[in-house]
């Protein structure tokens, strides 16, 4: 048996398993990250002002719920750690995902033969959902400040 195609072969499944998973992690971040904005919009549009510290209140309550949506981020990731038996408990599951998601990597856990790239996929998945969250936060932080400017 040749070495290199059984590592090619291991690192084409880790890639497509990776990839499948940042579908689903970007399509998820997408839908809940689009509908905290249009909800945040149509309640801005709505409502009568309520006075300069309850809207910056209002538009914290909503960037909590951007908050929210990356934790579900995060748990499709532990879920299918743990369903494909890559990571063997939910607390390393766990601790590795939300190290790695966000990018700072300083969790050690020795990873099975052929899952070796997962930790840089889920950083790669991490930095598209902040991206995500960040530019609806500040498309929303744009509507707050119009709609101060407006009273």
């Amino acid at each position: 048996m040749n070495p290199t195609l059984l590592g090619s072969e291991l690192l084409l499944k880790e890639t497509i398993f990776g990839l499948c998973i940042m579908f689903v992690v970007t399509l998820c971040n997408v839908y809940i990250f689009a509908s905290v904005a249009m909800a945040y919009q149509k309640r801005l549009k709505s409502s009568r002002f309520i006075g300069k510290h309850l809207e910056i209140m209002r538009y914290a309550a909503y960037t909590m719920l951007l908050i929210v949506g990356m934790f579900f981020s995060l748990t499709i990731w532990v879920i299918a750690l743990r369903l494909f038996e890559v990571v063997p408990h939910i607390d390393p599951a766990m601790l590795m995902t939300i190290s790695f998601f966000t990018s700072v990597g300083n969790y050690t856990l020795n990873l099975p033969y052929g899952w070796r790239l997962i930790p840089s996929l889920i950083a790669f998945s991490g930095l598209f959902s902040f991206a995500g969250a960040t530019a609806i936060a500040i498309s929303m932080a744009r509507q707050l400040l119009n709609r101060l400017d407006q009273h």
